[in-house]
């Protein structure tokens, strides 16, 4: 029941945020990667770090910044004299952890969506209440809901703001004489005909792990479900919503209709996120379709870069989008859970956001911090702004959706994708598990 008002939660989020960072300014040279304010911040922690024999694990989803987690980790040691086991996580947050729940090994930090995986955890005591700690206090409330439990526990922080979109290679559309955006499905198709013919590989998608569910499948739900019942993120929390539906059905079918055209780029029906995003970067694709947080790294690509807002809707239907929060960090309940909460106050309201949101570009869910510290392009500022004109918006899966859903949508693309089901039947393998959970 707490996920019912997420939409509207999210969206004053977004819109507070963008209040926040108006006049902000781009850093400029070294500072755009952290360079010098880094080396500034190392030096002056380096003199107050005291001495400790403790030690923390770190487990953090940060593929698309892994050089910035390390430098996090690094200064972090150096101001606090607490040692740090960093670990990125290899897959997906829930994949990760579940085994290491189970087993009662739960990293002393880690990266953690929000939504019932998560509450869940804090329910069972295995991670821990936040609420009281200055990272928590400092994020915007509207973010707050989506990461507390049914019995009141704030079990994450917010690393960002989000949403999904699709970035375009302006080289490549110059090249194919693509002069608009498209605005509607239909148009998407004929841009994607238009960079096959000549001789592109039109969008490049992963469907190998958790990333499709970030992108076709939340942004086909914002467009055929979110915009036809207000009601849908109640329903599902409640146990009856119905999966089994022609509308879900074409969520599905959106991909199939790309892979069989000879749309999608080669390996896209296996590619994980990282393969996703090094295509991209390479121009093997004309277009990504990907998260806001990868916005800092594909800016600084050797060529101009678009951002759409992904055009899933029908001819003369409301374009809709996907707004929610970024994974959060979460601490276990463990004997090292006092250094932990450091950590977490570290990179989410310290010294090491700013690293952190300078290396990713993201969105910041802070109420305060400072301006002059944070890197925002002026693309994304202005792509944030257009996000805030669309009515219609949805959640991610990972916030609505049962796990013994969400665990399953990677692989139900890629049966409908090679043709082993039908978008049809893959609506019904939803149900079937949501109706089993």
């Amino acid at each position: 029941m707490r996920n019912y008002k997420i939409v509207k939660m999210l969206a004053a989020a977004a819109v507070l945020s963008m209040v926040m960072m108006t006049g902000c300014q781009q850093t400029k040279g070294g500072s755009d990667q952290g360079g010098s304010e880094k080396t500034t911040a190392a030096a002056e922690s380096k003199k107050e770090a005291p001495e400790s024999d403790t030690t923390i694990t770190v487990a953090l989803m940060s593929n698309d910044w892994l050089d910035a987690a390390e430098q996090i980790a690094s200064d972090f040691t150096q101001k606090y004299g607490i040692k740090v086991e960093y670990t990125p996580m290899p897959g997906e947050v829930e994949e990760y952890l579940q085994p290491k729940a189970a087993a009662g090994t739960l990293p002393d930090v880690m990266s953690i969506n929000a939504g019932s995986f998560g509450a869940d955890l804090a329910e069972n005591g295995l991670i821990i209440d936040l609420a009281e700690i200055d990272a928590a206090k400092n994020m915007v409330e509207s973010l707050k809901p989506v990461f507390t439990s049914e019995s009141g526990k704030l079990f994450g922080v917010a690393g960002g703001l989000s949403s999904t979109l699709i970035y375009y290679n302006k080289n490549i559309f110059e090249d194919a004489g693509i002069t608009k955006e498209p605005e509607n499905w239909n148009e998407f198709l004929e841009v994607c005909q238009t960079l096959k013919d000549k001789g592109y590989a039109p969008l490049a998608v992963a469907m190998g792990d958790g990333a499709i569910s970030n992108t076709a499948w939340s942004t086909g739900n914002a467009v055929e479900v979110a915009s036809q019942n207000p009601d849908y993120i109640k329903e599902i929390a409640a146990g009856t919503f119905q999966f089994d539906t022609p509308e879900q059905a074409r969520i599905f079918e959106r991909v199939k209709i790309l892979n069989d055209n000879g749309y999608l780029l080669t390996g896209s029906v296996s590619a994980m996120v990282s393969t996703l995003l090094d295509s991209f970067k390479q121009e093997k694709a004309a277009m990504c379709f990907q998260g806001i947080w990868m916005a800092g790294s594909f800016m600084e690509s050797p060529f101009d870069v678009g951002m759409m807002v992904p055009p899933w809707n029908m001819e003369g239907q409301k374009q809709a989008v996907v707004l929610g929060t970024e994974t959060g960090f979460a601490v276990a309940d463990g004997p090292n859970k006092e250094a932990a909460i450091k950590f977490v106050n570290y990179i989410a309201n310290e010294e090491g956001f700013y690293t952190y949101q300078q290396s990713r570009g993201s969105i910041p869910s802070l109420i305060e911090y400072n301006q002059d510290k944070v890197k925002m392009t002026d693309e994304v500022k202005e792509y944030v702004d257009r996000l805030m004109e669309i009515e219609v918006t949805g959640a991610y899966w990972f916030e609505i959706l049962p796990p013994s859903v969400y665990a399953r949508l990677p692989q139900t693309f890629q049966q409908v994708a090679t043709d082993e089901i039908s978008p049809e039947e893959a609506a019904k393998i939803l149900q079937d598990l949501y109706t089993a959970k």
